[in-house]
């Protein structure tokens, strides 16, 4: 891989300058770059053409779905070689495994705000027609630019779960019957236990455990056996899960995703406006800073910005500290949240009859409400047994 990466550097030299690598696997490399010529950062990822599972390809496609999209990680550039491939992406700021380690308990206002902003990255990426697969609080990051962007990341998991046809109508891919896993055992929904494809629903219990984890501690948090994780989470009632005054507002949410299957649309218009009815409840604003603002995660990052810069003698565009760099009245960005969550024409919708067909594709035309959750929607398990309680985090089909 030293040598690709020698051949990479050449290839990229006259735009971007390497300041340190960010992460490496067995096939690819992570880089923070400058560009040589504005002082503009991003992230250079490179695989090597060896790789089987064609991460990067992964990537590539969901950023290309991304392009336009305010709030979201754009595709700067990209190129491929015989020997490798490349794309240069919007680059992250430290991730919130990181921020809420380092801050310790965060306040309910940061939380409620997080809780939403991070809903709506995932809410962006269904809308493209993907399913992230491994929602965790390493997946979200700040902005390097602005401490009030989040973004969601690490899409090598990704998988399309929606396209369109020759009519620019939306489908859904038709469910596997069973699959391998794919995700975290901490924060995985139940059917990934059981081996069922993951929908938009998957995604979002994701979300919910990781938002909850940040006021109550998981039950299953501290065991590794994936079936006592399983059978830890079938067994603890949602109201068990969420105990303390913050923490129960999701408990309406995930009694909702209780009801989703595979196929179904989350209603997150009824999502936000729930989280939003605590908010006003607790006088939080949305524009108050969080918890974060003003700190600095990466002191030796920033220096050495600083140094490449200096060395190439443009302006240096990365905040020491991540202090704010926009600033938005209550009202616009309350109206920036409801235009985001409300329902659109070109969402991706849901239900069963949306199901991609063999021969002949699915119109999408009708009086179908983009937020209207069907009833009676199914999430079969076939090959593992499925528990049902009333009260517990199984309650829900697929």
């Amino acid at each position: 891989m030293f040598g690709i990466m020698t051949e990479l550097f050449q290839l990229v030299r006259d735009t971007w300058a390497v300041v340190r690598a960010l992460g490496k696997g067995a096939y690819g490399h992570v880089y923070h770059v400058i560009n040589v010529k504005n002082g503009v950062q991003a992230a250079l990822k490179a695989e090597s053409k060896s790789q089987a599972d064609r991460v990067l390809k992964m990537e590539k496609n969901v950023l290309q779905g991304f392009k336009g999209v305010k709030g979201a990680i754009q595709l700067i550039s990209m190129g491929t070689t015989d020997s490798f491939s490349y794309i240069v992406m919007t680059l992250c700021g430290a991730d919130l495994t990181k921020i809420c380690t380092t801050l310790g308990k965060i306040t309910d206002g940061t939380l409620l705000r997080l809780a939403i902003r991070t809903l709506l990255c995932l809410k962006q990426l269904h809308e493209i027609g993907f399913v992230h697969r491994d929602v965790k609080p390493c997946n979200f990051a700040i902005s390097a630019a602005s401490a009030r962007t989040i973004y969601v990341f690490d899409f090598g998991m990704t998988r399309r779960y929606a396209a369109k046809n020759e009519k620019n109508e939306w489908f859904i891919k038709r469910k596997r019957t069973r699959v391998s896993f794919r995700g975290t055992l901490r924060y995985c929904s139940l059917a990934v236990h059981q081996r069922l494809e993951q929908g938009r629903v998957d995604d979002l219990w994701s979300w919910a455990f990781m938002a909850v984890e940040l006021r109550d501690p998981l039950p299953w948090a501290h065991l590794s056996h994936p079936e006592t994780v399983q059978a830890v989470k079938e067994e603890t009632p949602i109201e068990k899960l969420c105990t303390t005054g913050t923490s129960r507002v999701f408990i309406p949410i995930m009694k909702h995703f209780q009801k989703l299957g595979y196929y179904d649309r989350p209603d997150y218009q009824m999502i936000f406006n729930t989280i939003m009815e605590e908010v006003k409840k607790k006088d939080v604003k949305l524009t108050d800073p969080y918890d974060w603002e003003g700190k600095t995660f990466d002191p030796s990052g920033a220096s050495k910005v600083i140094e490449v810069c200096d060395r190439l003698g443009v302006k240096c565009y990365e905040n020491v500290k991540t202090a704010r760099t926009e600033d938005s009245s209550e009202s616009s960005e309350l109206g920036f949240l409801k235009h985001a969550f409300s329902p659109k024409p070109t969402d991706v919708p849901g239900g069963e009859k949306y199901e991609e067909k063999r021969k002949k594709s699915t119109s999408v035309s009708g009086n179908h409400s983009a937020d209207t959750v069907p009833t009676g929607s199914k999430r079969e398990n076939t090959g593992s047994k499925t528990k049902e309680h009333s009260q517990g985090v199984s309650s829900y089909s697929h």
